[in-house]
């Protein structure tokens, strides 16, 4: 748990440690979605004060996951459509949770409307564009990208240059094509292409 959020720290670790067992798959995944995001905010120069409530964002972006059946987060076969509307209550649900603690709305945007889409097809409230916050859209361009490189239950992960290729498939689509490019741009840093590859 980040330190710049103390008041924090006991109640919503043990939910970060409850999330990594529900999904032991990607332990770690809201981490590693921190540390992506924190570089891409850095690249399109959000300004440094900004980025503590990008930092819990990321870090709390799933945590509405523990509210949903682990069997469905790890399941090998395509999800009914049952299965996929409750856990696309997740962004809600972790709302909920955070709303009675965390007075940032930016951290509670993150958590709402990281699913939500360039092109208004996301969930839960089908916001398009600019509509969306930059934070929660920068958050939804780093969780595809750890997401796609991290091994799931229903496949494997993807090559880097795969990864890449998807995001810029997604761009203006799925996507900020902003963000996309100002992702890429940080993944093709030397140092940066070495951590990731």
């Amino acid at each position: 748990m980040t330190p710049m959020f103390p008041e924090l720290e006991s109640r919503f670790s043990s939910l970060l440690a409850e999330l990594d067992r529900c999904e032991g798959f990607v332990a770690g995944h809201s981490v590693a979605v921190c540390k992506a995001a924190l570089r891409l905010a850095e690249e399109l120069g959000v300004p440094v004060e900004d980025r503590p409530d990008i930092t819990l964002g990321a870090l709390m972006h799933d945590i509405g996951k523990v509210f949903v059946d682990g069997r469905l987060l790890g399941k090998p076969t395509p999800l009914t459509r049952a299965e996929l509307e409750t856990i696309r209550l997740h962004p809600q649900l972790g709302e909920a949770l955070l709303a009675p603690t965390v007075s940032h709305e930016t951290v509670l945007g993150i958590v709402r409307w990281h699913h939500e889409r360039w092109d208004g097809g996301g969930y839960p409230d089908g916001l398009a564009q600019t509509a969306t916050p930059l934070g929660a859209r920068i958050v939804a361009t780093a969780d595809a990208f750890v997401a796609m490189r991290e091994s799931r239950a229903y496949r494997e992960r993807r090559s880097l240059d795969e990864t890449i290729d998807e995001l810029h498939s997604l761009a203006g689509a799925q996507f900020d094509p902003v963000c996309v490019e100002a992702l890429v741009e940080t993944i093709r840093k030397p140092e940066q292409r070495r951590a990731v590859a």
